[in-house]
């Protein structure tokens, strides 16, 4: 049997286009309009529809994760579809630890919608492709960030260290090319790769070819 939606959204010209556009796509039995909240909690009462469409401009961010909340705590299957406003990437995690089920945005076009469904159909969760750019943006970000910051920067000697390291020379071989004590030479690797935050000299050489101290 076909699913229910309902769309929470305005303005009407536009809500009921789309509802005309997806009756005549048999992707549903019926398609039902909510422009208030009084109204959507009508709507989900009783028996309440398989979908639940939410425009952003409906509700600001907050009382968005408030009540996806509390509509996902009271019907345990309904899948909610947020039509977001360019939310950034925490946000949109926010909505769906709070359970909503698809993430599209203002832009997205009708045959994202489609694709969406057609995930949700499969229990699966769909995130459209302007947020997932959005999200391998903020990754690449994070990763860079996290590759260069160290809380405890080298000192000018384990720097020396790290590219002998990186040459493949053992600390034996690093105590006599610097004239200093094989102890004094496992101290320094030892806070290197405390600093570094790796476990081993291929820790140490992944993080120098990473941040271009060695090519």
């Amino acid at each position: 049997m076909k699913p229910k939606l309902t769309i929470f959204g305005e303005p009407m010209l536009y809500t009921e286009g789309l509802s005309k556009l997806l009756t005549q796509s048999s992707l549903f039995n019926t398609v039902d309009l909510c422009n208030s909240y009084e109204t959507l909690e009508e709507n989900l009462q009783g028996k309440p529809p398989e979908f639940l469409m939410i425009s952003s401009n409906m509700l600001m961010l907050t009382d968005l994760l408030k009540n996806v909340e509390k509509i996902t705590a009271q019907n345990k299957t309904i899948k909610i579809i947020v039509i977001g406003n360019s939310y950034d990437i925490m946000d949109i995690r926010k909505l769906f630890n709070k359970g909503i089920k698809s993430y599209l945005d203002k832009d997205s076009r009708y045959d994202e919608f489609l694709k969406s469904v057609q995930a949700l159909l499969s229990n699966e969760i769909y995130i459209c492709d302007y947020a997932k750019e959005k999200m391998i943006n903020f990754l690449n970000t994070d990763e860079k960030k996290q590759k260069l910051h160290i809380q405890d920067p080298l000192t000018k000697r384990e720097m020396e260290i790290l590219k002998l390291i990186c040459d493949g020379l053992s600390s034996k071989d690093i105590c006599e090319k610097l004239f200093i004590s094989i102890n004094t030479v496992e101290t320094h690797r030892k806070r290197i790769l405390l600093k570094l935050n790796v476990k081993n000299s291929v820790g140490v050489v992944k993080y120098a070819i990473a941040n271009h101290i060695i090519d």
